[in-house]
């Protein structure tokens, strides 16, 4: 995941040098979701390792 984010990040960069500023605000929403796909992965992971954190 690290690795497709920073691929997007790049291109995002990229295609704000190059002034194509539509592509830019399309890369820069899938860098939105992409990263909370992350967080909804990086969270799992803390669930799945510190359960008894969060019982209630």
């Amino acid at each position: 995941m690290m690795t497709e984010h920073l691929k997007l990040l790049t291109q995002e960069v990229s295609s704000r040098l190059a002034k194509n500023y539509a592509e830019n605000v399309a890369l820069g929403d899938s860098i939105q979701a992409q990263a909370l796909d992350m967080a909804d992965v990086m969270t799992r992971g803390i669930l799945q390792q510190f359960p008894s954190a969060f019982m209630h």
